[in-house]
């Protein structure tokens, strides 16, 4: 079996946490039959010491693909699948967080297993690098929550995810909408009855860097507010009161960042509770 894992830097990515992300992907414990390909979308020009961090990887990858303007995630993820070869599942990773060794094993052993699963993530640790604080964080229980809870929230933590080679086939790649290709991506998933599914355990750290609350500025507001009023229309139509949940989340948006932090943080929409900063 060959399974390939899609990647892509850009200018703004810590160099360090690039290396560790790319190294948990190279450590994962697969079994022997499992042949695995990182392929690596350079996005845009870099700065010397994230430059110096890819030449250093670039060997260990199966293909590089550099742009010389920055393109955006979904473009660059398209470029990417335009580039595969055959392999039969594909698997997402961020370009600053860490998989854990087992997480590639279990995925495909649970797709192995579920013929009628099309994308599976898993639960993660989010880690506040600021705070130090950790929080597991868990995401839809079965195809049916899935698909019920779409306009609350995302199905599946993005990289986390290993899909089947038909979803990309079925979807064309990914759509290019503003900076949630991801929420467009799911929503066009489900409208073409790809089913979702999550393993329980957190095979993931999810690094919440500390600009992450600059990132998540009005233009990255917008964009969700249209993407989730889109993928509503695709699923169920004009006349639904799902679109009061996308609605309210962007005017909480609007809030000082204090506010939009706080909540965020809340226990029950993050679906897991705050830890102490690790020792040491």
């Amino acid at each position: 079996m060959v399974v390939a894992t899609l990647m892509s830097v850009y200018g703004r990515d810590d160099p360090a946490a690039f290396t560790a992300a790319v190294q948990s992907v190279l450590d994962q414990d697969l079994p022997a039959d499992v042949v695995s390909r990182i392929y690596l979308g350079v996005d845009g020009p870099l700065p010397r010491a994230l430059a110096d961090a890819v030449a250093a990887v670039e060997p260990k990858l199966f293909q590089v693909h550099r742009s010389a303007h920055n393109l955006g995630l979904a473009r660059m993820l398209n470029a990417l699948i335009a580039r595969l070869q055959g392999e039969a599942f594909i698997f997402r990773m961020d370009a600053d967080d860490l998989s854990l060794p087992q997480r590639y094993r279990a995925q495909l052993a649970h797709l192995q297993s579920h013929p009628d699963v099309d994308i599976l993530g898993t639960a993660i640790t989010e880690r506040d690098e600021a705070s130090g604080r950790t929080r597991l964080v868990r995401y839809a229980a079965g195809p049916d929550e899935a698909l019920r809870r779409m306009h609350w929230r995302v199905p599946v933590a993005h990289p986390t995810v290993c899909m089947r080679a038909r979803v990309l086939t079925l979807a064309g790649g990914y759509p290019v909408k503003g900076t949630n290709e991801d929420v467009a991506m799911w929503f066009l998933c489900a409208s073409l009855g790809l089913r979702f599914d999550n393993l329980a355990e957190p095979l993931l750290v999810y690094r919440v860097a500390p600009d992450f609350w600059r990132r998540r500025g009005l233009g990255k507001a917008r964009s969700e507010l249209v993407c989730y009023l889109r993928g509503i229309f695709q699923l169920r139509g004009l006349f639904t009161l799902a679109y009061a949940v996308p609605v309210l989340r962007f005017g909480l948006r609007l809030m000082p960042a204090g506010v939009s932090r706080w909540a965020y943080n809340l226990p029950w929409r993050r679906g897991g509770t705050l830890e102490p900063p690790a020792s040491g």
